[in-house]
């Protein structure tokens, strides 16, 4: 429910659902035969149910700040290109998108899929059962881990929309200086269309370059999803 790809919105809830029983089914004969003693009470059954909830959630969400990134950096395209006054209605999610962003964050979706990203989510799901025991994490622990990658996620972000801030910083000053210029001129009706065209022209320039980025992206994914996995073993 919270791993890309597999919880987006845009998947109904009755096949995720679908997907998260199967995966239970076949990953029973994977795991380790010993469970802890307290399962066996009803109270111990709830605190360990709970735990692997909690467990499942922070290795989804180490999957997530990747893509939280690049979300956050395409919301900075479009904001920086004034479509924050023009943004559409997304039926997936009932929520009003930035087309820059969703169609960013979609390219680079697909770039995953077709790099096998999901098998690499998969894969460290499947490690986390000879790694971390049943019911046996150390939760605390991953805390201090995901406050680093939340740190890591706005400087991901920052060096993604650098480009466009930069030339967006010079627009601006150029649009000042000319206000001071002409100021008889009507600079609000000027400055939006002036802005859309170089923000298109810059996102066909720039935004093919962030492709080849993917596969160090999952490699760095796959990285979190070790250093999680360590640090929540006991």
């Amino acid at each position: 429910m919270a791993a890309p790809f597999f919880g987006q919105t845009g998947v109904p809830v009755r096949i995720r659902i679908f997907l998260a029983i199967l995966l239970a089914y076949l990953l029973v004969g994977l795991t380790p035969r010993q469970l802890p003693p307290g399962v066996f009470t009803t109270f111990g059954l709830m605190l360990a149910v709970g735990i692997e909830i909690v467990t499942g959630l922070i290795i989804g969400f180490a999957c997530q700040f990747i893509f939280w990134a690049l979300q956050y950096a395409g919301d900075v395209f479009g904001f920086q290109m004034g479509l924050a006054m023009a943004q559409v209605f997304n039926p997936l999610n009932g929520q009003q998108t930035n087309p820059i962003a969703r169609f960013f964050v979609m390219t680079v979706l697909l770039v995953f899929i077709l790099l096998d990203g999901p098998h690499a989510i998969l894969y460290a799901l499947i490690t986390s059962y000879d790694v971390v025991p049943l019911a046996g994490a150390r939760l605390a622990a991953g805390g201090p881990l995901l406050v680093n990658w939340v740190g890591a996620l706005f400087v991901t972000a920052i060096r993604l929309a650098s480009p466009f801030m930069i030339t967006f910083f010079l627009v601006e000053a150029a649009l000042g200086i000319f206000a001071r210029a002409v100021p008889q001129a009507d600079l609000f009706s000027m400055s939006l269309p002036l802005k859309l065209l170089i923000g298109l022209s810059l996102s066909y320039l720039v935004l093919p370059h962030y492709l080849p980025l993917v596969p160090g992206f999952i490699d760095e994914m796959n990285s979190n999803l070790r250093d999680l996995l360590n640090v929540l073993a006991p």
